[in-house]
């Protein structure tokens, strides 16, 4: 029986927020911002539908020039994360691991439900997703289970949750029986 923080119902995550966070965990990729940037180009590359760039276009104008303030009811603008030292290799190399998937992938569309009871290197291997590349993890790109894949803010906020509702605070950690 789901509880209350199931995403969708009331008190929790949206769904499309969780469907997000599923391709952070498929394609490596941690939750800091420079990290949202490469989901975003992931994403972009590897659906062949031309208006999958407008959620990009939407990151960058959050996260690089602030230009949008908010977006999706989600994020707030925080401008200047494109400009950190490597990023420019990062989203190249997110661009990449996109183009180079088989088919053409509409991962906020994917049913994720449908391969959760897989291993995720199962699921990598029939995208055919490439590993990151050496100098994008050189300058970085980790993933979320990874030290600096999780930010300090959604650590803190997962500790004071829990001690709030007077229980003690287990971060879940993954299986690597399935990955």
């Amino acid at each position: 029986m789901p509880d209350d923080r199931t995403p969708g119902l009331p008190g929790s995550a949206p769904p499309i927020l969780a469907q997000h966070d599923w391709v952070h965990v498929l394609a490596g990729y941690g939750t800091t911002l420079e990290n949202e940037i490469e989901v975003f180009a992931f994403m972009a590359r590897a659906n062949d539908d031309p208006r999958a760039f407008s959620l990009l276009a939407m990151v960058i104008s959050l996260f690089e020039t602030g230009y949008l303030r908010a977006g999706a009811g989600l994020f707030e603008a925080n401008e200047g994360h494109l400009r950190s030292s490597g990023m420019a290799g990062r989203l190249g190399d997110a661009l990449r691991r996109g183009a180079l998937t088989r088919g053409s992938h509409d991962f906020l569309d994917l049913d994720r439900f449908s391969v959760a009871d897989r291993p995720i290197r199962v699921v990598r291997d029939e995208i055919g997703l490439a590993p990151k590349a050496g100098a994008a993890v050189a300058a970085g790109s980790v993933g979320p289970w990874q030290p600096g894949g999780i930010t300090p803010f959604q650590l803190n906020s997962a500790r004071v949750a829990a001690e709030s509702e007077a229980r003690p605070y287990i971060p879940w950690q993954p299986d690597p029986a399935r990955d």
